[in-house]
């Protein structure tokens, strides 16, 4: 049984933190702002405040910026958020840090001063250390991610942590543009939160897209505690042409709770009354994809990769569920294929895949028959994880000694898998 790489393992961390990629289509001429852009003004003093970045890309050059911030020492209470940014840009996010104070260097030790605007095309993640989101948006319109929060509920941050901005912007004219983004956090007292609220951020790494093909991606995850999801978004790169969003009730029951065929300008989905997501529900959602291109489209972080979110606030907040993991800490989505493989078929795949070859890998998983989903997940999940904790002792010695306990702790997943077929 091939172990599934560290590399792999590693991304599921990093990958649900980052930022999107921007279109392709043509940016307005310089200086042509989002109508009420320039009216988004700093909250009054005492209710909160501004983030904002200004730069000036050259022609014909796509970038991802960045810029550090420090958040107040008493902390940020956040009941609203409002976003605006100039056109040519398919996002703008505030991701919070571990940081304590800014650092002088980047992860790889290259002096900066990232209070100023910096480059940080390679993703945020290339360059610091993020936790999570905030706030942001992927409408220029204004359409953002946190919104407004109920009375009494307040996404926190915690007093002096360091803020990272981030934007992406295609400038495909012939003149340089000038950008502006602005997102202000309006606050409340500490005595006014009643209930801490959280931003769900589901991601799903298992997209592969053959060349001038199709192929879809889904993801079910379970949450152990109640809770109450505000508004919720998908985020696709360019080839998405098609995203559904369910709630699974216990029973299995589901209801389609948005959909539409976006993969920029993308809509929200407000629920009023608010929705109600019980323990041992779940929150399931599916991207469609179309690759017009001669190649393997994959999961990825860049522009030339595919990516498939769901994301939106939600109250009370379960840190876990916020990336798709239990109150363990371990990470434990259902993964629905789009195919016909079994699940012996897909380990069969991942053991003969080339290390390196990501849209084979995604693939192998992606190319399963919808009914094998649970055991795959299962093989998986538990190789992710490391046995679920059984091998963490042994995976901190050597790969040798990990990989022995975990094709011992994973055995039952395995012969699972190899036993399920397709209805």
């Amino acid at each position: 049984m091939r172990i599934i790489a560290s590399s792999f393992i590693a991304l599921l961390g990093a990958a649900a933190l980052v930022g999107c990629s921007s279109s392709d289509s043509g940016t307005e001429p310089p200086g042509n702002q989002t109508p009420g852009n320039e009216m988004l003004e700093p909250p009054a003093e005492g209710t909160g405040v501004q983030y904002r970045m200004k730069s000036t890309i050259e022609p014909g050059t796509e970038v991802e910026r960045c810029q550090l911030f420090v958040a107040p020492p008493e902390g940020l209470n956040i009941n609203r958020e409002k976003v605006r940014f100039s056109t040519g840009s398919h996002h703008v996010l505030l991701y919070t840090t571990p940081y304590t104070e800014i650092p002088a260097t980047t992860r790889d030790g290259t002096p900066i001063d990232a209070t100023e605007v910096h480059d940080c095309s390679k993703g945020p993640q290339a360059y610091w250390e993020v936790n999570g989101v905030v706030a942001g948006s992927q409408s220029p319109d204004g359409n953002s991610f946190l919104g407004d929060l109920p009375e009494g509920v307040a996404l926190k941050v915690a007093p002096g942590t360091v803020l990272l901005m981030n934007t992406h912007y295609l400038n495909s004219s012939a003149k340089p543009l000038d950008t502006d983004a602005r997102i202000n956090l309006y606050t409340i007292a500490d005595d006014e939160v009643k209930t801490e609220a959280g931003m769900l951020f589901h991601y799903n790494p298992f997209i592969s897209v053959p060349p001038r093909g199709t192929s879809s991606s889904q993801m079910r995850c379970t949450t152990e505690n109640d809770i109450s999801v505000v508004r919720i978004q998908s985020h696709m790169h360019r080839r998405g042409v098609g995203y559904v969003a369910r709630k699974v009730d216990a029973d299995g029951k589901t209801t389609e709770l948005y959909a539409h065929d976006r993969w920029e300008g993308v809509p929200s989905q407000e629920f009023t009354p608010f929705l109600e997501v019980k323990a041992g529900e779940a929150l399931e959602y599916r991207c469609d994809f179309k690759n017009t291109e001669d190649r393997n489209i994959a999961q990825g972080l860049t522009t030339k990769d595919e990516m498939c979110m769901l994301i939106g606030p939600y109250f009370p907040r379960s840190a876990a569920y916020e990336n798709c993991r239990d109150e363990a800490g371990f990470f434990t989505p259902t993964w629905t294929g789009s195919g016909t493989s079994t699940c012996a078929e897909a380990l069969s795949c991942i053991n003969s895949t080339p290390n390196g070859d990501d849209a084979a890998f995604y693939g192998c998983v992606v190319n399963t028959c919808a009914s094998v989903g649970p055991q795959i997940s299962e093989a998986l999940s538990c190789q992710i994880n490391g046995g679920y904790g059984a091998c963490d002792e042994d995976c901190s010695q050597d790969a040798e000694a990990c990989n022995t306990c975990i094709v011992t702790a994973c055995g039952a997943a395995v012969e699972a898998c190899e036993a399920a077929t397709c209805d």
